[in-house]
Formats: structure tokens, sequence, C-alpha cells
């Protein structure tokens, strides 16, 4: 039988297109949680979700587990662990099922869960698969319930959300964990949820709000109401895409990142009195670079501009559903001013997404940066999936009827084996 203490320990991933992370952490009794140790590659096979060269990641991931296990003192090699999935193709398609009924028997799970295979079979669209069915409300007879068993009726109809996508990260995800031996992939939950578990508190998605991971390379749109992902969409630009921008002053790449980050703003009204800010340029040969503040703010908002286009149009047609308003977190939201930015461009209430509450006080300072959030919950859920399917994990043979897959088995399914250094940057106020 597993132990409390092998129950509470856990190791998740998060396929990033900046890098590989992997994080150790332990679940305490009151669900707090303290990561103990974090290992990370920088890697530049990930592109929108899809790992470009599954051996090469592998090689790296076979690397972390190990580099893990040493600086988490862990006795035992790892052998499983958890990572959340998404991609810029993700979305949400509503779909339905009807079925006629025996008025003389009740509504079985079996039923319930052969409507939702039923409907996943259903979707055909090319390149892309079913990831996912959210259930969202069932008719019996035209009275909507959330839980029909042991209703009787004549018809039941269910609707439900498909999350779905391109077919490709499968396929790669496959190719990639293939070639780990002597480890396994526990729980895939969607990275949207992940997020949303560990910078929104419950009343928020129960009443109904907008979650909006801004990361490295995409920004995600989650909207919630009555604890249901209502609508998903990845938009595949983000705080890289930024950072290019200001590259093209002339300037390196970890220059520009770092004057977006000390000094840049997401409104261009938002910045003070001008000043000059000097950096040196790409080619060491030419002259320094020379811009202002304000000139960086413009660069900065129209690029935010043209990523937060849709998500506005979006935002616009769901305003009457998410009362709670919006939640901003992730890397790209330590921006200065994106809160404001996000408020003011949409007329939504905005505030800022926080994980740190999960943690336990002993955790570093570090793991509370906003760019942990979706490691976090992807450990909060692979913790709920542990308590949930505790007795059937801890039997040796389980005899079970066929039921619908989880997302985790859907994507593992057929796999037999399973800038930092500190650089001054010279600022003087604008001559008038």
């Amino acid at each position: 039988m597993k132990g409390k203490e092998e129950i509470n320990r856990l190791v998740a991933f998060d396929f990033a297109g900046t890098g590989v992370r992997a994080i150790a952490a332990e679940v305490r009794e009151d669900y707090a949680i303290k990561i103990v140790s974090e290992e990370i590659r920088k890697v530049d096979e990930i592109k929108n979700g899809i790992i470009g060269h599954p051996s090469g990641t592998a090689f790296n991931v076979v690397a972390l587990l190990k580099e893990l296990q040493n600086s988490a003192g862990l006795r035992e090699p790892i052998k499983k662990f958890s990572t959340a999935f998404g991609g810029k193709s993700m979305k949400i398609v509503h779909a339905s099922v009807r079925r006629k009924l025996n008025k003389s028997k009740e509504i079985t799970s079996d039923i319930i869960d052969s409507m939702a295979m039923e409907c996943e079979k259903s979707y055909q669209a090319q390149d892309m698969l079913v990831y996912d069915t959210i259930p969202v409300m069932y008719e019996v007879d035209g009275v909507e319930m959330e839980k029909p068993e042991g209703q009787r009726g004549t018809y039941i109809v269910g609707n439900y959300h498909l999350v779905v996508g391109s077919a490709q990260m499968k396929v790669q995800l496959h190719k990639c964990l293939e070639r780990i031996y002597n480890c396994h992939v526990e729980h895939i939950p969607l990275a949207a949820e992940a997020f949303a578990i560990a910078v929104t508190e419950e009343e928020d998605r129960q009443a109904g709000c907008a979650v909006i991971n801004m990361g490295d390379s995409s920004t995600t749109l989650a909207i919630y109401r009555n604890e249901i992902l209502q609508y998903l969409m990845v938009v595949p630009l983000g705080g890289r895409n930024i950072t290019k921008d200001i590259e093209e002053i002339g300037i390196t790449e970890a220059y520009a990142e770092k004057l977006k980050c000390k000094k840049g703003v997401a409104l261009e009204k938002a910045v003070g009195a001008p000043v000059n800010i000097r950096i040196p340029a790409k080619n060491p040969a030419d002259q320094p670079v020379v811009i202002t503040t304000t000139f960086l703010a413009m660069i900065i908002e129209s690029r935010l501009d043209e990523i937060f286009q849709p998500i506005f149009k979006i935002l616009n047609q769901y305003e009457d559903q998410i009362p709670n308003g919006v939640i901003v977190s992730g890397g790209g939201a330590k921006l200065a001013e994106v809160r404001d930015y996000i408020e003011e461009k949409s007329g939504i209430q905005t505030r800022y997404g926080d994980h740190s509450g999960w943690l336990t006080p002993d955790t570093p300072e570090k793991f509370t940066d906003l760019s942990y959030a979706q490691v976090v919950g992807t450990i909060i859920l692979t913790h709920d999936y542990r308590l949930e399917h505790k007795e059937v994990i801890e039997k040796t043979e389980v005899e079970k009827k066929p039921k619908r897959k989880s997302i985790t088995e859907k994507i593992t399914q057929g796999i037999i084996r399973f800038f930092e250094e500190d650089t001054e940057m010279e600022v003087k106020k604008e001559e008038k």
C-alpha cells in the first residue's frame, strides 16, 4: 500500500517555448504546497505546444529527472511525473447528443459515459483531435439538470464542450514519451485549467470570470462560469514577441528583455517624465543605442494591441457572463501597468491572479513569481487526481467496464515505455 508520504510527493514538468522546467513538491495535509526543488533546461524544440524534436526533448527530460532527484534529495529514481497540456490550436467546440430512453429504467453512469464517447466520435475535423469532453448540462424530457443519473424519462440530451486541438501535439508528445524509459506520465490536465485553478478562487469560476495567462510565446484566454470552462482561445503571441520588437532598435535579445522588464510599461500614457536610456549596441563597434521611455512604451503597447485585439473581442461578447471580471497572471503579466492596460481597453474590472496562497511559508520566495502559476496548478490537479483515484491506484488488478478516456489516457494511449547577470543601463532625464 502506498504511504501518505508517497501520495503527497509529486513531480511536475512544464514544457514551454523557453525550455523545460521540472518541479519537485510536497502537498501537506492542509493542501499547502512546498516546492522542494527545481531544475530547468533551455530548449528550442517546443513551438506553440508542439514538440519539434522528440528525441532531443526526451534527452533533456531524462537529464532533468536525474538532476531533480539529486537536488530534491530523493532516494529513489523518479518513476512518474505530470505535465499540463496546451497549444495554440486548442479551442472549445459546442456539441450535443440525444438518446431515446426506456422510461421503465433509470439513467445510469454507463449511459452518460457512452453519450460522451459518442459525442467525441461525432467531431470530425482534419488534423484535429478531441482532448477533453466537458459535460455542461443535460436535459431529460426537456428538464435541465446537471446530474441525470437515477432519473427516468423518454429521452435525454447531453450538451458538451469539446476541447479540441492539433493532432500533431499528441503525435509529437507520444514520440517524446516513448523515449523516456522507466518513467511514465501520471496525469495530464489541460494547461488552461491548471493555470486557472492556481490563480482564481472557486467563487470566481462559479460566478463567472475570464482568466488570461500571459506567457512567453502565447497568450491564453479561458472563460469560466458555473465552474465550467465555457470558452478557450490561444493567441500565438506573447512576451517574447514584445522583446523581439524592442530588439529591433539594435540591441541584443538579453538587453531587450532587461529593458522591457525594468523600464517598460504597457500604457504609453502611464510614462511620467520621459527619460533617455542608453544601451550597448548589438554590434560592439557601433555607438550605444539611446531610446526614450516614451518610445519604449509605444513599442510595447503596439504589440499588446495586436495580442489582445481578439481577446477584447471575446470579452465584449461574454461581458455579462463574467461578473467577477478579468484575472490576469503568468510571466508576461509582470510587465508594469498591464492590469491597467487590460481594464482600460476592455472596460472590464481586472485584477492580478496570484498562486502564492497555495504555497507553504517555507517555500523559497522565487516560486511566488507569476511564471510558476501553471506548474503549481498542475501540482494541485495531480494531487486531486491521486486522492480521487487512490483506491484504484492501490489495487493490483481492477476489473472495470470500458469508460471514456481521460485526457491523460487519450494522449498517452499506445505508449509502451513509458539576464540574470545585472548589467548597467545608463538613465538620464530627457533634455528639453
